[in-house]
């Protein structure tokens, strides 16, 4: 059988040997070059909000652990005979996506506290006829449910029915949180979910405004790579963000594949539909590699104003 000759550079002779370290170069070189481009684009902050923390909620927002100062929010309630009624839901996963769910096992604390509607420090009479769950409040006011788990490795979630007496609708606000254990602090990045509900009936004036959660955190936009963002209101209609070119837009927040739009030099804009029963919405801008931030955007007033939103509202059927 003939044996197979051809042409080889031996590794022993000085040309071998530099075309075999010139070829190493090209790869390892190449490999390296690939991998931090990749990581530029991916890397994100530990307490992102959005796409890197999936802990989720219809009603309450994510903020830090040591936040005590959760957004107030109204809200409409169902009714049913005697009773007003609402269901909270927490979830593994970013809210509103559940392809984004969360790698690992959430345990965390759901509690919730009423609170006089005039500010007042005596609560109303019959508070113990509301009920969390099936769980009736305590005459302090308080509604504890421990121990309760979204398990890993697929979109999970867990409803929170209240019941409230229609007499007390209008007398209370009832601030919840869903704060994690501290075997599942990491796995939300160190955030809780939690807001304060209002139901009490008032004109409501729509609007909807944006703000940049990070800013709650001691640190300064230059210590970020990426930046948790929520636009909070209420109002059916047409929400318009648009930001300078400093920043870029996640690519997954785009809702129903719309494109952006550049409405002037070095601005962007999103145009998004919202309805009635929404009232709040979180997304995640990074930091654009080609336009770097200044010092004098290191402020979050400075860096605030860098995104700006927009309402219009949707008119009537029928209306001019």
């Amino acid at each position: 059988m003939k044996k197979k000759t051809g042409k080889r550079i031996r590794c022993g002779s000085p040309a071998g040997a530099i075309f075999v370290l010139g070829v190493l170069i090209l790869v390892v070189g190449g490999s390296f070059a690939a991998y931090t481009n990749f990581q530029s684009v991916k890397r994100v902050v530990s307490t992102g909000t959005q796409s890197d923390t999936m802990f989720g909620s219809n009603y309450l927002s994510l903020i830090s652990l040591t936040d005590e100062n959760p957004p107030v929010k109204r809200i409409s309630l169902a009714e049913s005979d005697d009773y007003y009624t609402i269901t909270v839901i927490v979830c593994n996963y970013v809210w509103g996506d559940e392809t984004l769910y969360n790698p690992k096992n959430i345990t965390y604390e759901v509690k919730a506290v009423l609170t006089a509607t005039d500010g007042g420090e005596n609560l109303p009479g019959g508070i113990t006829d509301i009920t969390m769950n099936g769980n009736k409040f305590n005459a302090d006011g308080t509604c504890t449910l421990k121990d309760q788990k979204l398990a890993a490795g697929k979109a999970e979630k867990n409803s929170y029915s209240f019941r409230i007496p229609k007499a007390l609708k209008d007398k209370i606000k009832i601030q919840i949180t869903a704060e994690p254990d501290s075997s599942s602090a990491d796995a939300v990045n160190s955030q809780k979910l939690a807001a304060i509900l209002s139901f009490a009936d008032y004109k409501v004036t729509k609007n909807w405004t944006g703000k940049f959660l990070d800013s709650t955190i001691n640190k300064k936009p230059l210590d970020y790579d990426a930046f948790n963002y929520e636009i909070s209101g209420n109002g059916e209609g047409k929400v318009t963000v648009t930001w300078d070119d400093k920043l870029q837009l996640s690519s997954w927040t785009v809702i129903g594949g719309k494109n952006t739009t550049v409405p002037e030099q070095g601005k962007h804009s999103y145009v998004f539909d919202v309805d009635a029963s929404t009232t709040a919405i979180q997304f995640q801008f990074y930091r654009n590699p080609e336009k770097p931030l200044e010092e004098k955007d290191n402020n979050w007033i400075s860096f605030g104003s860098l995104v700006t939103v927009s309402y219009q509202e949707k008119k009537a059927e029928g209306a001019e």
